[in-house]
């Protein structure tokens, strides 16, 4: 049976958008909306934050330079200049911030048309550097190589560049090319935006002119000034001031790294040795800060100073320029010869510690060629002998062995079981009374031995041994000697300061005790003395040695010197004895000059005007496998602020191992003369 036929319903023709999927249209609006928001960070940008952006894009076309200032100067104590600078026309290479090597070496081939330079530093490694960039004649060296690496690649950087080193005959420059090989190794030494020089010496006219009229041709290169040092007053103090590199020696290999960290560019000046280096950070002074900026649509470019600059800071020394010069030819003239090894000596002031002068010298006692060393008077020590028996003395009465009122002692020799005999110079076989006072004036061996002996906890006897002997003597009498200045740092503003050596303690050495007390022993260097003499001459405060006066700079445009800081005087410590005590070592190095007994150690001192106290000594020593003697002394001048030391080491000759007398006598006449006025009194 068949169905029913059922009515359909009428439809509505489909509307377009009803075609479209649900999804779609979501997917529709979100586009919709996005572009709408799109549109409203387009108008942002352009519109509100336009000026931002353009500041951008020009602060891009900006660089910063630094250009370099003067060093400080540095002046004597009556303020002759002692070192200046030289200003000479330079040319200068700013790195830009991103360059590449090819257009490096386009520059450099450019430079090298107008610009002779010295290539004797050429390096292997920037050679080949500098002759791959040229694409032919790297793909002539590269047909050489097997399994040559992709172009541009590192790989095959360092594959040309090696084989190149190894085969440079094969591979040769013109002298044109190598000049400019040279002037791409300089400007390759750069750091984006840092200032290396590309020639500082004998810069023509021409070579100036031509690179002033090219310079849009040579981004970067620009026409500088470089400063050198030099000496107006000759070169008397030149081993005390030291040196500063050079651009062609660049910055020390040693400190490289933290001078970079500190703004210094690759081949600035830097001060290298002695007060140059100590005092780097006042000498340097601050670079120039100057920001250049290029318009990016008319190619204009501008400058604003960010940073004025200063000029390096001046010194000034305690050291009166004309007193060193005498002191140093006073050196020169009066050591012996045979196997001398020189001579050096300091006069300084006791109160403040400023040194008048420090002079040396070094003498090969194989060819008698002699060269100034001021410098070993802080880094030479030696066995200094008898000057110590000051500071022995005092020990001895600070650990209550003697006083000043009861020190008497007969100077015998002295004979330890199993050792040779050990006496004064004056007493081979006797016995003589003594004081504290009259050991100083004789320089007694044997009583400051026997000094020795009653702090170890033992009184002499003829044959004892040393088998009790408290080894806690050593440290007491190195302490004492300390109190001084006797080896240990004098803090004196200089690098490089060594406190000499100490012998061995142990029980096999106990007979070396006896040795330490009269200063045959451990050794001590000149400005040691220097500052052990000080402190006796001024009642017992140890005071930092220091050369430089004061720090000052000058201000812009000005002629005005503005003090920045004086150096203070620097106690480091006291000796801590009673005026009693310190009573009996003046009486005592009184007697060593004026004294009226007869074996007076200092009596051609007693001519000096005013008159001085002193300490002399001889030391036996071995030079070249001979016994030979330093003469040594320490003296000052009561009432005046002036004392000396003086060591002369390695004396051949017996008979001339008081010559530090005679010296000492120059040396005061020349600091009356040249510091004090003459005929002061």
């Amino acid at each position: 049976m068949q169905q029913p036929r059922r009515k359909r319903r009428g439809r509505r023709a489909p509307n377009s958008l009803t075609r479209i999927p649900v999804r779609l249209n979501a997917l529709l609006g979100i586009v919709i909306l996005m572009l709408v928001i799109l549109g409203v960070q387009l108008l942002n940008l352009q519109v509100r934050q336009a000026g931002k952006f353009t500041a951008e894009v020009s602060s891009k076309a900006k660089s910063i330079q630094k250009e370099n200032v003067q060093r400080g100067n540095i002046y004597d104590s009556t303020g002759k200049v002692m070192v200046d600078n030289k200003g000479s026309q330079a040319i200068t290479y700013q790195k830009p911030k991103s360059i590449t090597n090819a257009q490096m070496y386009k520059v450099a081939n450019e430079v090298g048309k107008y610009l002779k330079v010295d290539t004797d530093q050429l390096a292997d490694t920037n050679y080949a550097m500098y002759y791959i960039q040229d694409d032919k004649r790297a793909q002539k060296v590269g047909r050489h190589i097997n399994n040559l690496a992709a172009d541009g690649t590192d790989a095959q950087v360092r594959q040309l560049t090696q084989y190149l080193k190894n085969h440079q005959d094969d591979f040769p420059l013109t002298d044109a090319e190598k000049n400019n090989a040279m002037i791409y190794q300089k400007m390759g030494d750069a750091y984006a935006l840092s200032t290396v020089y590309l020639k500082t010496n004998d810069v023509s006219a021409e070579e100036i002119a031509n690179i002033g009229e090219r310079q849009s041709k040579m981004p970067g290169v620009k026409v500088g000034l470089y400063y050198t040092r030099e000496y107006p007053s000759g070169d008397a103090m030149t081993s005390i001031i030291g040196a500063v590199s050079t651009s062609k020696s660049g910055l020390p290999e040693s400190q490289v790294n933290s001078l970079l960290t500190k703004g210094y560019d690759r081949d600035d000046s830097v001060g290298t040795s002695y007060l140059e280096q100590y005092y780097e950070s006042a000498l340097r002074g601050t670079k120039r800060t100057v920001s250049v900026g290029t318009d990016n649509r008319t190619g204009k470019t501008s400058s604003k100073v960010i940073q004025a600059g200063q000029a390096g800071s001046n010194l000034t020394l305690t050291v009166n320029a004309k007193f060193q010069e005498d002191l140093q030819k006073i050196l020169e003239e009066k050591i012996p010869g045979g196997l001398t090894e020189g001579g050096y000596a300091i006069m300084i002031n006791p109160k403040t510690g400023g040194l008048y002068g420090m002079a040396g010298v070094y003498r090969d006692n194989k060819t008698g060629k002699i060269t100034s060393d001021a410098l070993g008077n802080i880094n030479r020590a030696q066995v200094v002998g008898s000057v110590v028996k000051p500071a022995m003395i005092t020990t001895a009465m600070m650990n209550n062995v003697i006083t000043p009122t009861n020190s008497a002692v007969n100077d015998v020799p002295i004979q330890i079981s199993g050792t040779a005999v050990k006496s004064s110079w004056f007493n081979q076989n006797g016995s003589v009374p003594l004081t504290a006072e009259t050991a100083l004036e004789a320089s007694s061996n044997s009583y400051v031995m026997q000094l020795m002996l009653k702090m170890g906890g033992l009184n002499y006897y003829p044959n004892m041994t040393l088998g009790n002997l408290d080894p806690s003597v050593w440290s007491k009498m190195r302490n004492g000697f300390a109190r001084f200045g006797l080896g240990v740092p004098t803090g004196i503003d200089l690098p490089g300061e060594v406190t000499g050596i100490k012998g061995k303690t142990d029980a096999s050495h106990s007979g070396n005790a006896l040795d330490e007390s009269f200063g045959q022993y451990d050794t001590f260097t000149p400005i040691q003395l220097a500052q052990y003499a000080a402190t006796i001459a001024n009642g017992g405060y140890r005071v930092q040695p220091h050369v430089v006066e004061s720090i000052s700079n000058r201000q812009k445009d000005s002629n005005v010197e503005h003090l920045q800081t004086t150096i203070p005087t620097q106690v480091l410590g006291t000796v801590g004895w009673t005026d009693a005590q310190r009573k009996v070592i003046y009486d005592g190095m009184d007697r060593v000059v004026h004294g009226s007994g007869p074996h007076v150690t200092g009596s051609q001192l007693k001519g000096i005007k005013p008159s001085v106290s002193a300490k002399t000594g001889t030391a036996e020593t071995f030079t070249d496998g001979q016994e030979t003697f330093s003469s040594t002394g320490i003296s000052f001048a009561k009432d005046h602020d002036v004392a000396l030391a003086i060591v002369v080491p390695g004396i051949s000759n017996k008979a001339q191992d008081s010559v530090a007398n005679t010296i000492s006598v120059a040396i005061w006449e020349a600091y009356w003369r040249d510091v004090a006025n003459a005929g002061e009194n």
